[in-house]
């Protein structure tokens, strides 16, 4: 099962495109989970998605530097939560940031009760690049998966509007010094 998705934005005069790919997980040791569940049971994790999103874009240098901001909803238990890397969580919501960053996410919860887990993906920029913590959103996707029965059918990614404002009470709350656009 390959689900893939382009979704075209333009930031900073230049033109781009991100390219998403959901598949599900049919190795869970391939995919490095072993790395992060030190006792995996591969067969728990097996079905779950993978999502990776690359960009192409046409500006270059500074113009390339972005970001992305993904905020998780969860259908069992209504929270909804800004995903970040336990490591960075404390420095602000970007999931990543760089020069063309390429996101990546394999989400596998075999625990979770049934339901929904739905992550709204943005593509975003600070507007001065390094200067203030103020991010813009310029491009969205959605993905994730439904879990039933402890096994898991991914959703196909779809292009969502940019506009988090259905996201900005907990990504302000969450982050009170940044600023969100």
């Amino acid at each position: 099962m390959r689900r893939e998705l382009s979704v075209p934005f333009e930031v900073r005069g230049h033109r781009g495109l991100i390219n998403i790919r959901v598949l599900a997980n049919d190795d869970p040791w391939a995919s490095g989970h072993q790395l992060v569940v030190p006792d995996l049971h591969a067969e728990s994790f097996r079905g779950f998605p993978i999502c990776t999103a690359t960009l192409r874009y046409h500006g270059q240098g500074l113009n390339a530097v972005m970001g992305w901001v993904q905020v998780i909803s969860r259908s069992f238990d209504d929270e909804v939560s800004v995903d970040t890397l336990p490591f960075i969580a404390d420095g602000g919501p970007l999931y990543a940031y760089g020069f063309l960053p390429t996101f990546f996410d394999a989400p596998a919860n075999p625990g979770h009760p049934d339901g929904v887990w739905r992550a709204d993906t943005f593509l975003v920029i600070v507007p001065d690049v390094i200067h203030t913590r103020v991010l813009e959103p310029v491009a969205a996707f959605t993905w994730g998966y439904r879990l039933t029965g402890g096994y898991a059918d991914p959703l196909d990614p779809a292009r969502r509007t940019a506009d988090w404002s259905d996201h900005r009470a907990v990504l302000t709350k969450t982050y009170p010094e940044w600023v969100f656009l």
